[in-house]
């Protein structure tokens, strides 16, 4: 039993036995504010406390049951987890910035315009590339914990495609695609197809992660079909900010939320 039913039950059995709240903190070796807290339903008591008090109002036991069977399940993420859902989340906050000058010189460059290569050029490429990688770990996490291959196997795919992609503008040395539209409409087109699995992972998580999941993940798909059309790329340059913020947000969010999952368990008595 959860609260608040578990206190509205203990004080109904304390009030039907005749028995005050200073009575019964004497008796259970626990303070009255305590009691008064766990009766508001203000706070989830420790196992050992709820049978304190059912054993001395003669509570039957099988609320200690429901009890031990809640306890017994683990939580999805662990504590490690958690700290790697939130670097993860960083890295996505590092990549999004470092991406927005990657996007911006490489589109100068595929303009035709006699626009230099700026010098930290292989450097950005690379933090990238590195930046992304941790981004996409840690979808790749969730996965692992959700028990989701798709996400997992969509992370991975993401990464290996921009991998592809940036290790071919480093090799030559520039944007290959500036010099050959081709090449540009294909890594357009491989980076769609890329988005799909990874946005149908996202929204096969939407049952163990929650709805947030399943909203992200279409946005994906949506933004997938923007890219693989190629005319509507711009846009897609919009909408894949969206997507990526989206994303972070998914991280943090969710690390956050087992925070509070885990403050709730301590918050007890």
């Amino acid at each position: 039993m959860k609260q608040p039913e578990l206190g509205k039950v203990i004080q109904q059995r304390r009030l039907s036995k005749g028995m005050t709240q200073e009575e019964l903190v004497e008796r259970c070796n626990i303070n009255v504010r305590t009691i008064q807290r766990i009766e508001a339903g203000e706070v989830t008591p420790r196992a050992y406390t709820v049978r304190t008090i059912m054993e001395v109002l003669e509570i039957p036991m099988s609320i200690e049951t429901e009890e031990k069977k809640d306890s017994s399940i683990p939580p999805l993420f662990s504590y490690q987890d958690k700290r790697q859902l939130w670097w993860t989340g960083l890295a996505g906050i590092a990549y999004f910035i470092l991406s927005s000058f990657e996007i911006f010189w490489n589109m100068a460059m595929m303009s035709g315009e006699e626009v230099q290569q700026p010098e930290y050029f292989v450097t950005l490429k690379v933090a990238v590339l590195i930046t992304y990688a941790g981004f996409a770990y840690g979808f790749w996490l969730l996965g692992k914990r959700a028990g989701n291959q798709v996400l997992q196997l969509g992370a991975v795919f993401l990464i290996l495609v921009n991998a592809v992609m940036i290790g071919v503008d480093i090799y030559y040395g520039k944007v290959v695609a500036s010099e050959d539209i081709w090449i540009g409409v294909f890594e357009v087109v491989a980076f769609g197809i890329s988005l799909i699995p990874f946005s149908l992972g996202l929204i096969m998580s939407k049952k163990q992660l929650g709805q947030p999941y399943l909203v992200v993940g279409a946005l994906g798909l949506v933004n997938a079909l923007i890219f693989i059309t190629v005319i509507l790329v711009l846009i897609g340059v919009l909408t894949g900010a969206a997507f990526d913020i989206a994303c972070i947000y998914l991280l943090f969010q969710q690390s956050q939320k087992q925070k509070e999952e885990n403050f709730v368990e301590a918050a007890v008595l």
